[in-house]
């Protein structure tokens, strides 16, 4: 994970010389602020928001001759450590945030991505390769032009503000409440041509957005097949994502899940089981569960619907794994804790601002932080903070599977038509919000369930399957043994957790503004 600022500026002063500066295990993104200020004006507040997204490094660079600032931060996952940005030769500086996957790939990526570049200079054709979750902005100096974009599914945030009268072109990962930004476009392949002063998105990652199958299989003959499949592509998305992490992460630091006890976040929490059982390692599950007191209910964090559910479904999964080290960290969160962080979470999660989306963002956020309880042998609650740095989710199985309630009475082309609009919106819905707030803890977010792979596979499946998620209810019950979990209902985080609706004023709506 890191995090990726870019400025051009044809307005830039010719004051200001050529800069550097770099920072070894950041603490915080304050660094030389009059020189950033001098030359980011007010988007030199951001720089802050950028470096907790990479605590490890983060460095500032100023290119008196291209106009250009670049700030990057760096969280090290795959050895050895990259210093960002990077120069590619004498041609291209690049800013990578996000994590590949390709076979070909033997330790970082980002320097595979450098070797690619080196080989090849044709970027779009660089892009398309890359198999994984990232983002990302190219400079080519012979060009004069800056790429940027996300992956096809948009896996990690971006941002960009153009003002054509100004010449000036930014790129961030998180943006604050600067006005002006709006998100990247999940698979567009962004151009700013410098000297044209024009931003063109008229690239693609991938040639057609996902279609779903309107395929029927009203006997369910082919069922155990495609169960048989699917479990095979989601073992090998949970395994990649495991052993790309850095070695020495792996021995001092567990591994975590982003965890309601549901059915979408246990059937990666019992791959991942699987994964450190046959590997025999000696890796460490944490299970992050997330509880709000709700003073509109009289709810303490303890009582809540995902806490209840949490908890049984971890012991389901000691159960099934007894060799595995598994630790179910309770994560409480008070109401006065909750009105502390609002005005940071709301700031990170721009240009979203409704109460849905705060409270869905305040679940993530608090989850990532992971500030809470373990109980030890004998049941009392003991104070524990997470220590894994690479977070898994659960997301996307909703979007693929027919999760939503909504979902249970459309007639076969309706479920097609919105499951179609889901998954080729959750970049807009749901993954740009998610990730500013997970990554502002100095933690990556990996998803399984949105490996392109599966997302292939799965938009294909007959649409007979999509009804209340039956082919992944199977594949919990028959290849996960988890007949209890598979069982259990469809509940938003927002509501299991109780982040929704923490006041008396009942005329709240998900869709309203939040007031400031």
């Amino acid at each position: 994970m890191c995090g990726i600022f870019l400025q051009y500026s044809g307005n830039t002063s010719d004051n200001n010389d050529d800069l550097f500066f770099e920072f070894d295990e950041l603490a915080s993104g304050h660094g030389p602020d009059i020189i950033a200020g001098k030359i980011l004006g007010n988007e030199g507040s951001l720089l802050p928001l950028i470096a907790d997204r990479g605590p490890n490094y983060a460095s500032l660079k100023y290119s008196k001759e291209d106009h250009i600032c670049w700030f990057s931060s760096v969280l090290s996952l795959r050895e050895p450590l990259t210093k960002q940005s990077i120069s590619v030769g004498t041609r291209f500086v690049l800013q990578y945030n996000g994590e590949c996957y390709n076979k070909s790939i033997k330790n970082n990526d980002t320097q595979w991505i450098v070797d690619q570049l080196t080989i090849c200079e044709d970027v779009p054709a660089v892009l398309r390769s890359l198999d994984g979750e990232f983002a990302y902005t190219i400079y080519d100096k012979h060009m004069r032009q800056v790429f940027f974009g996300r992956d096809a599914i948009g896996k990690r945030s971006l941002s960009y503000r153009w003002d054509p009268k100004d010449k000036e072109c930014s790129i961030a990962s998180v943006t604050g409440k600067i006005e002006g930004f709006e998100n990247c476009v999940a698979g567009v392949i962004y151009v700013y041509d410098v000297a044209q002063n024009e931003v063109r998105a008229d690239l693609k990652i991938r040639p057609d957005a996902f279609r779903v199958s309107n395929e029927e299989d009203r006997e369910l003959v082919g069922l155990d097949d495609y169960v048989s499949q699917l479990y095979d592509l989601l073992k090998e998305a949970v395994q990649r994502r495991i052993d790309t992490i850095h070695p020495l992460h792996i021995e001092n630091s567990p591994v975590s899940v982003l965890f309601s006890g549901g059915l979408d976040c246990s059937v990666i929490a019992a791959l991942v089981c699987q994964y450190i059982k046959n590997s025999n390692q000696n890796t460490i599950l944490e299970l992050l569960n997330v509880g709000f007191e709700n003073p509109r209910t009289g709810l303490m964090p303890g009582d809540v619907p995902d806490r209840i559910l949490g908890l049984k479904s971890y012991l389901t999964l000691k159960k099934l794994f007894p060799e595995v080290t598994i630790r179910f960290l309770e994560v409480d969160v008070s109401f006065q804790d909750f009105l502390d962080h609002k005005g940071s979470i709301m700031n990170l999660i721009y240009p979203k601002q409704t109460e849905m989306d705060l409270s869905i963002a305040a679940a993530f956020y608090f989850a990532a932080r992971g500030r809470g309880f373990i109980k030890d042998d004998s049941g009392a609650r003991i104070s524990y903070n997470r220590n894994g740095v690479v977070l898994f989710s659960g997301l996307g199985a909703d979007e693929l599977y027919g999760g939503y309630h909504k979902f249970a009475n459309k007639s076969k082309q309706e479920l097609v038509g919105e499951l179609e609009r889901q998954i080729n919106n959750i970049h807009d819905r749901n993954l740009s919000r998610d990730d500013k707030v997970v990554a502002s803890n100095g933690v990556e977010v990996r998803y399984p369930f949105l490996d392109e792979a599966v997302v292939e596979f799965s938009t294909g499946l007959p649409i007979t399957y999509k009804v209340n998620k039956m082919i992944l209810r199977k594949l919990a019950q028959e290849r996960l043994f988890m007949s209890s979990i598979s069982e259990e209902p469809k509940r938003a985080i927002q509501f299991g957790a109780k982040s929704a609706k923490m006041t008396k004023n009942g005329n709240k709506h998900g869709t309203d503004v939040v007031a400031e």
